[in-house]
């Protein structure tokens, strides 16, 4: 594996520290090649910690050089994309993309993320949805997202094949900050502009 430096924080799957390394990282070390090899990583954790904002803003600070001959960074640029556009089924194509071994364990904590954070906003923001409309923004088959929101308490009704969510109510721990509020409001406007 290229990433000697983080493997502990790979294997125990902490994605914050591995952000918090990227960025000192970039920050204070002199070897450019070193940062370059952590791009794909970097910007990885920066979606696996949904922060889409400064992910762009990695994205403008990579050489165009770089960003023209690395295809993994091109891989990764699509599913920016597909995230900032608010298009499930275009962001689960784009995380079936291979990028290779070294990056499976942040593509797969990145769609388990992407995944619940999706279920959150149907249960939030929906009263009633049909089967296949959940299971395209789920990225799983009819079958799989029934048997899953069923074992989250969703009703099923067999007859109209529609599925009604359940709220779900975070406990608050602390009053999130006016970034969090407006990031929280814009994916919920646009999840809901999207299902129009």
């Amino acid at each position: 594996m290229p990433f000697t430096e983080i493997a502990k924080l790979i294997a125990s799957k902490n994605f914050k520290s591995i952000l918090d390394y990227c960025q000192q990282q970039e920050i204070e070390s002199k070897n450019i090649e070193l940062i370059k090899s952590y791009y794909g990583v970097y910007l990885l954790s920066y979606l696996i910690n949904n922060d889409i904002i400064n992910a762009k803003h990695l994205w403008k600070r990579i050489s165009n050089d770089l960003k023209q001959s690395n295809q993994q960074l091109k891989n990764i640029y699509t599913i920016i994309k597909s995230i900032s556009q608010a298009n499930p089924t275009i962001t689960y194509t784009a995380l079936s993309i291979n990028l290779g071994d070294d990056y499976t364990p942040f593509i797969t904590t990145l769609k388990e993320n992407f995944q619940q954070r999706t279920f959150e906003l149907i249960s939030n923001a929906y009263s009633s949805i049909t089967v296949s409309d959940c299971s395209s923004y789920l990225g799983i088959s009819p079958d799989d997202t029934i048997q899953f929101t069923t074992s989250k308490g969703w009703e099923h009704d067999k007859a109209s094949n529609t599925l009604k969510p359940i709220p779900i109510h975070k406990q608050i721990t602390g009053l999130p900050t006016g970034g969090q509020q407006i990031r929280s409001l814009t994916n919920y406007v646009l999840f809901l502009e999207k299902s129009t």
